[in-house]
């Protein structure tokens, strides 16, 4: 989501206490929550697309590519309120401090939810606001969430300084449960908010401008067991309208660029499937932009991507060995849309690489509170060192 500056920062911190403080602890039952983690990482090999790397060098999107560990870092900590009304209203705000994606010396603070939840029947809720846009599973409960996920690595399907599924939504949903036989249940999802901005890496809080909004929906097929498993599909409809720039390196202002207008369909299967002291988690992501306005050299431009893995839960749930592969296929030269940046009244078109690369490792719990990983991690393709070695504490309470 957009960042905002560094003064706006030093507000947030110094305010937010005091809010806390100025609630009537007798009147809101206040839970408070947070996690983080600090990696050490070591990478080595040439990047496997010397081409891209080059590309990415005179034209990409910041100094290094998202999510490149090397060295210490943190990358960063967030923390949950959650404030219950009544038995059936609360209010959740997240708010994540974290480090630069792609920078190496900047913290930014980052808003990931904020919305007013209702629930009134198990088939029946509403949640306004700020939330996870309900599409696929890893968005919506492991991305960011080191303490929850095996690997170390943030997919580049769901990375939100990408965008390339659009991971929050401004919006209104409605969600709800249908209890089956035997402890099995139907879950569904239906959001309506605010579509895509100008960039994709930003997003429309307030006085939307475009007259169409974004629908998602989701069902899935909750299976008990040792824990549950999950067979899902979800997608997204949308139309963006933005500004048309031809080539990598271009830029324009906003106030002279010409138009263009994209209409965008989504799909989104997974499966997470839950045997024993084993488990699968894989999600597939299509997704096709079409040109409505007649001024691209392509009618239509497609992207897909998919993660899949599988671990072991040993030592009675504590130590997780596993192996993940993760893929994402852009369209050339990142499309029309992925590729481009706004920044005050300026557009530009930067070149945003595929991510292709296997990891395995072991995850290991040390208390309920702290899970200690080792991973390596290999890229067949791409503009980041061909391997690279990751250790990481992630902790939450």
């Amino acid at each position: 989501m957009p960042k905002p500056a560094a003064n706006s920062i030093r507000s947030w911190l110094i305010t937010l206490p005091a809010l806390l403080l100025s609630v009537n602890a007798e009147a809101v039952d206040l839970r408070f929550s947070g996690f983080g983690d600090v990696i050490y990482g070591y990478t080595y090999g040439k990047a496997p697309d010397e081409a891209a790397q080059a590309l990415f060098e005179s034209d990409g999107y910041g100094a290094n590519p998202v999510n490149i560990n090397d060295g210490f870092s943190i990358t960063g900590a967030d923390f949950v309120v959650i404030a219950d009304f009544s038995d059936n209203m609360r209010f959740l705000s997240e708010i994540n401090l974290q480090a630069a994606r792609s920078a190496s010396n900047e913290l930014e603070l980052d808003v990931e939810r904020m919305f007013v939840d209702y629930t009134f029947t198990p088939e029946l809720n509403i949640q306004g606001g700020l939330y996870f846009t309900p599409i696929g599973y890893f968005n919506r409960f492991l991305y960011s969430r080191a303490w929850l996920m095996n690997s170390v690595q943030i997919p580049g399907l769901f990375e939100e300084e990408l965008n390339l599924v659009p991971t929050h939504t401004i919006g209104l949903s409605l969600y709800g449960s249908r209890f089956l036989d035997n402890g099995h249940s139907i879950n569904y999802a239906f959001s309506l908010g605010n579509g895509r901005a100008v960039a994709p890496d930003q997003a429309v809080y307030a006085r939307d401008p475009s007259k169409t909004k974004e629908f998602t929906w989701l069902f899935e097929w909750i299976i008990p067991g040792n824990k549950d498993s999950r067979i899902g599909l979800s997608g997204w409809m949308d139309r963006i309208s933005s500004y048309q720039l031809d080539n990598i390196g271009d830029s324009s202002s906003t106030a002279t660029a010409t138009p263009m207008e994209l209409s965008e369909v989504g799909f989104n299967p997974y499966l997470v499937w839950n045997i024993g002291q084993v488990s699968v988690l894989a999600e597939y992501v299509y997704a096709k932009q079409k040109d409505e306005l007649g001024g691209l050299p392509e009618k239509s431009y497609s992207f897909n991507g998919f993660i899949a893995e599988v671990a072991l839960h040993l030592q009675g749930n504590r130590v997780h060995p596993y192996i993940r592969y993760d893929r994402t296929n852009l369209p050339k030269d990142s499309g029309p849309y992925y590729g481009l940046r706004e920044d005050g009244g300026d557009i530009a078109r930067v070149f945003v690489p595929e991510f292709d690369a296997a990891m395995v490792g072991i995850a290991y719990d040390r208390t309920v509170h702290n899970r200690l990983k080792v991973e390596f991690i290999h890229h067949f393709d791409g503009v980041r060192p061909s391997n690279g070695i990751l250790f990481q504490s992630a902790f939450g309470f």
